[in-house]
């Protein structure tokens, strides 16, 4: 431990060089200028006198001295202490120091790449990514995604204090200007595109990126696809912001969480439970695609829902604030549990 911690100590003031660059590759003039500038760093005598050595290990006489800073006084070594001096040195101007990593196969391609917040490596016919971080900076994911070859896109929305930290959607959208495209098979553990899945999940499983410590995300992407996939993951909402899971108002945590609005509720009744839970109630009116059968929702006016209309659903706008999604009338079943649109949160 001693000799690792002497070799720190002379790393310290060194170059470095910054991950990322051109030149941050171990054969690159940055990684040779960093090997050059460690190996110009010499032990010297008891007294505190130094004498540099070459690359080789060979004591060369009549040397600059140290430059000024931080008095260091060490023993004399032995060729073989210095050659494994060198030896760590080479390993740190050739690896961990110059950041990023990339492993290619024997045709050239990527099957590995690594970085300070992320890894992913080929397995079979999956891109596997493990995440340690998914609140770092964005450039950090398309950077490690776009070296082998992926398309994927990690977008960090605001959410309730429940969505912090929980995967809120997964997008995938197919680049095929003739309109073709990979067959996509729905599954409950996420898409199968051309037979190879695509899923993303926590590990250990159940547990929110940046808000359980060793908490990390995992996603497998098919090799083959050359689509585009983005990843929702919610983040704490600012003051004013409005929720992007503004469909899980009454999932368990959520502002209505034990409210049941599955047959459907009259207004008064949801008015006053909002009431009681301190928030301000807005309204949208539900219409029907008499064709098609799919909903739209149109924003109306304080006051212009009656006491006896029904609420079907209701949705979190932002703190403090609760979204009622009405009908003037009472419609026949829920149009929410029919297939007409997804089933709240619950």
């Amino acid at each position: 431990m001693r000799n690792v911690e002497e070799l720190n100590e002379h790393l310290r003031p060194l170059s470095r060089v910054a991950p990322g660059r051109p030149d941050s590759h171990g054969s690159g003039t940055g990684a040779r200028a960093l090997l050059a500038s460690i190996v110009a760093q010499e032990p010297g005598d008891a007294a505190g006198t130094r004498e540099p050595y070459s690359a080789a290990g060979i004591q060369e006489p009549g040397g600059a001295g140290r430059a000024p800073g931080r008095t260091r006084r060490f023993a004399a070594r032995g060729p073989r202490r210095l050659a494994l001096g060198l030896t760590a040195a080479a390993a740190l101007a050739t690896g961990i120091v110059v950041g990023p990593s990339l492993l290619r196969d024997g045709r050239g391609a990527a099957v590995s790449y690594a970085n300070s917040a992320m890894e992913i490596h080929l397995e079979g016919d999956q891109y596997v990514a493990h995440i340690k971080d998914p609140f770092a900076d964005y450039d950090t994911y398309t950077q490690a995604f776009h070296a082998v070859g992926l398309n994927v896109a990690l977008r960090l929305v605001p959410a309730s204090p429940g969505g912090a930290g929980r995967i809120l959607g997964t997008m995938i959208w197919d680049q095929g200007s003739d309109g073709s495209g990979p067959e996509v098979r729905p599954e409950p553990s996420g898409p199968v595109i051309d037979g190879v899945s695509l899923s993303v999940q926590t590990t250990p499983k159940g547990c929110r990126p940046g808000q359980d410590s060793r908490c990390a995300m995992v996603m497998r992407i098919p090799a083959a696809f050359t689509g585009h996939v983005e990843v929702k993951l919610g983040r704490q909402a600012q003051p004013g912001e409005e929720y992007a899971n503004f469909d899980s108002a009454m999932a368990p945590g959520e502002m209505f969480d034990g409210v049941k609005l599955r047959e459907g509720r009259p207004v008064a009744d949801i008015l006053a439970e909002a009431r009681d839970r301190d928030l301000t109630a807005v309204f949208s009116l539900i219409r029907a695609d008499e064709r098609t059968g799919g909903l739209s929702f149109e924003p109306m006016t304080a006051g212009q829902a009656g006491s006896d209309w029904t609420v079907w659903n209701a949705w979190q706008v932002k703190a403090g604030v609760i979204r009622l999604l009405v009908t003037p009338e009472r419609l026949p079943e829920n149009p929410f549990y029919n297939g007409s649109a997804p089933p709240p949160a619950s």
